[in-house]
């Protein structure tokens, strides 16, 4: 074994501690960014697997009833490839009496269109078999076996179906059942597939096919479609927009960016951490490098001794990171699996994977490579002798003599050694600012999603109860309410997507306030915010709509933006609506607490009923499945920014004990001493803080962002108090840090810090 050899592993026994600080930073680097891209990855693979072996259709058309002739046109516009009608109804599970259950049931086809995946059970049905085939997730809560059978009510009629078999659907990877619902609900919604005999049969269901599913290459046919189907349309969608697939999809990204987002501060701050780290452990070395220069070793062996360092921490950390990765990965995607509905899951990784790997072991191997390079090229008897000695020179405020003089002793020498030191100081300040942006971020991201959640069910909306009705006049006449209707409409001009049309009458339930504080009025059509970002409108912009059910195009003046996270579209008025000959037929009646459940139980005009304490609590446990991911960034930025602010800290102590030692042979106390280090470390944080607290907002609104779709639109929100509580781990590390370095200033050997000064 070679004497360069020997010394390396006697550095390894002897300088543990730093070892393991460079080790655990490029463990964690690699563990984060590898281990949520191997879960945005293998989502997306999951996903991808599941839509391409099903042959999932890429638009759906929502109609009262196709004809062969709609068909046919359909079938003839350029880039469509594929059309399959299907009919679907909506039927009430009446199995249990306390609580009624909704399924969405449609009729099977066999013509390899979004086909749904068989779980348990017998084989997908024919055009003649009888039974229905449910979804897993419904049958699993509500403790139904395949040979149950289930009584379905239908309008007037009462169905019983035996359970052939268990479906997961490509067309419902994340099923809510209703757009009033932000997350799956298998409890009380669920989905599943009957032959066309089972539908005219047992449901009595005369009608037309109402939806068809289509292959095409060409995405924007919204209008063909609309001057096909004219009054007939009720929705057209593409899988960016179908609510059960665009959630899943959407997903993938909000993932995937919050891995990119998320990592590249938190690889920044650790490749600073593990640069200061390196540089200190090889700086305490300056005298053996001087040494080996003086047996003769080239400056390209010490060079590449001391690389050899960084690549085997780095390299160490990185490969057991990497390794370790796939354990985070499934935990993320563990975290997902109760929201969407896919038959086999999967984590997989991608070329990112190995750059960012081989950046953390470039940095070390680089730290370790430059942070020897000034003793290597240095002559040997001045780094035996102690080391080079520092130009000084005045700073600014010495120059101002009404302002120097005022200050005390330690001031004078913490803003000396802050301008002499800029490099120092400037890495001081950005671990502590990156640690605040993490920090913000990790506390802030739950809390603005919960925040959403508060204001829309608690401010937005006051109702208790939403009835859904198709005899909206009887309903009407026997409750007190405030009428909805809401309506899937095209907009001109728009982002490129259908968007929710919400038309209400007076009441008190709907209370959304636009930016400058006003309500909904009856003097023009108010946009959510986050439509009119995606569609650059703007207050006194002239918008036109053409609703679903009609073929009529109807302009109205945007009078306000309104701030509301749900249902992005617009509000508008009935008589606002009604005045520019639109037709107000609502099928919502929302009402209040007053309502007793035993007038609504059994009452034929009431088609389902939603309460608003079950939007509440399915909104939360939307918030539950990211929470976990939350906290993991939480814990993993606290990580950090104890061993950053550490390694800073302890890096200052080693380039100023000389100094130390210094002040103390001229006859100043360790306690003050201490507080020089005090007043140094106070100063680094409190800018690092400073700067960190913007920098942490816009961060957060930037991370927030990532989670908007098309569909909901989240605002930052973080409250004085997580913002407190971020800003006293900081604070905390910081103290802490100051501590311990002022404990080795206890314990300093003078005569070992003086060694070779002239």
């Amino acid at each position: 074994m070679s004497f360069l050899n020997l010394k390396l592993r006697r550095d390894i026994f002897k300088n543990w501690t730093q070892f393991f600080s460079v080790f655990l930073m490029s463990f964690l680097s690699v563990l984060v960014f590898v281990g949520l891209q191997g879960a945005w990855g293998g989502l997306e693979k999951s996903l991808d697997n599941f839509t391409t072996t099903a042959n999932l259709a890429d638009s759906w058309v929502y109609s009262t009833g196709f004809t062969n002739e709609d068909i046919e046109k359909i079938s003839e516009l350029s880039g469509v490839e594929k059309v399959v009608e299907k009919t679907q109804i909506k039927v009430t599970d009446i199995r249990d009496d306390t609580r009624e259950k909704y399924l969405s049931v449609d009729t099977y086809s066999s013509d390899n269109l979004s086909t749904p995946f068989l779980t348990e059970g017998h084989e997908l049905p024919t055009k003649e078999e009888e039974g229905i085939w449910l979804n897993k997730e419904y049958a699993t809560e509500n403790s139904i076996a395949v040979g149950d059978a289930i009584q379905l009510k239908y309008r007037e009629h009462q169905v019983k179906l035996n359970v052939k078999g268990f479906i997961q659907s490509p067309e419902k990877i994340y099923y809510t059942g209703t757009q009033e619902f932000i997350a799956p609900n298998y409890s009380d919604y669920g989905y599943g597939i009957i032959s066309q005999r089972t539908l005219q049969q047992n449901f009595q269901y005369r009608g037309p096919s109402n939806v068809i599913g289509m292959r095409n290459a060409k995405n924007d046919i919204r209008k063909n479609i609309e001057s096909i189907l004219g009054v007939k349309q009720i929705a057209y969608y593409n899988r960016e927009t179908l609510n059960e697939v665009a959630n899943a999809l959407d997903r993938v990204g909000q993932i995937r960016n919050l891995s990119y987002m998320f990592s590249f501060i938190f690889i920044l701050l650790a490749i600073l951490a593990m640069y200061t780290t390196i540089r200190r452990l090889i700086e305490s070395q300056i005298k053996e490098i001087a040494v080996l220069k003086a047996l003769g070793f080239s400056n390209l062996s010490i060079g590449v001794h001391y690389a050899s360092y960084g690549f085997l921490i780095g390299g160490g950390g990185a490969v057991l990171g990497a390794l370790v990765s796939p354990l985070l990965s499934w935990f993320v995607l563990n975290t997902q699996k109760d929201m969407f509905s896919i038959p086999e899951w999967t984590i997989s990784y991608n070329y990112t994977s190995l750059i960012v790997i081989s950046i953390v072991v470039f940095t070390c191997v680089l730290s370790a490579f430059l942070a020897s390079r000034e003793a290597r090229i240095g002559l040997p008897v001045l780094f035996l002798r102690g080391g080079n000695t520092k130009n000084v020179h005045s700073i600014i405020l010495e120059k101002m003599p009404f302002l120097w003089n005022a200050l005390s002793f330690e001031n004078r020498w913490a803003f000396r050694d802050a301008a002499i030191n800029r490099v120092r100081m400037l890495m001081g300040i950005i671990g502590v600012a990156g640690g605040m942006m993490l920090l913000t971020a990790g506390f802030g991201m739950p809390e603005s999603i919960n925040h959403l959640v508060d204001k829309a069910y608690n401010q937005d909306f006051t109702y208790d109860r939403r009835l859904e009705t198709t005899n909206f006049d009887a309903l009407n006449d026997e409750f007190d309410g405030q009428s909805v209707q809401i309506l899937p409409a095209r907009y001109t001009p728009d982002d490129g997507y259908n968007r929710l049309l919400i038309i209400i009458s007076k009441g008190s339930f709907v209370n959304m306030r636009t930016k400058d504080n006003k309500t909904v009025s009856n003097d023009g059509i108010y946009l959510t915010n986050g439509f009119a970002e995606r569609a650059n409108l703007k207050v006194g912009n002239k918008v036109k709509v053409r609703s679903s059910l009609d073929t009529n195009d109807y302009e109205f003046e945007v009078k306000g933006i309104i701030t509301s996270e749900t249902n992005q579209g617009a509000y508008i008025m009935q008589e606002t609506w009604e005045k520019a000959g639109g037709k107000f037929a609502p099928h919502t009646l929302l009402v209040g607490a007053n309502l007793a459940v035993s007038e609504l139980k059994n009452n034929s005009n009431v088609e389902s009923v939603i309460n608003i304490v079950d939007q509440k609590e399915n909104a939360y446990e939307f918030v539950e499945s990211l929470s976990s991911i939350f906290m993991m960034i939480v814990v993993f930025a606290i990580l950090l920014v104890v061993v950053v602010l550490y390694n800073l800290g302890t890096l200052n102590f080693v380039e100023r004990t000389r100094d130390y030692a210094t002040l103390r042979v001229l006859g100043f106390h360790k306690k003050e001493l201490r507080r020089i280090t005090m007043i140094e470390n106070l100063f680094t944080t409190v800018i690092g803080w400073l700067i960190g607290i913007p920098l942490g907002l816009w961060f957060l609104d930037q991370y927030v962002k990532t989670f908007s779709t098309i569909h909901l639109e989240y605002t930052s929100y973080i409250g004085v108090l997580n913002l407190t509580f971020a800003s006293l781990i900081v604070w905390g590390c910081s103290l802490t840090t100051t501590f311990f370095v002022g404990r080795r200033i206890q314990k300093l050997d003078m005569v070992e810090s003086l060694k070779g000064v002239d």
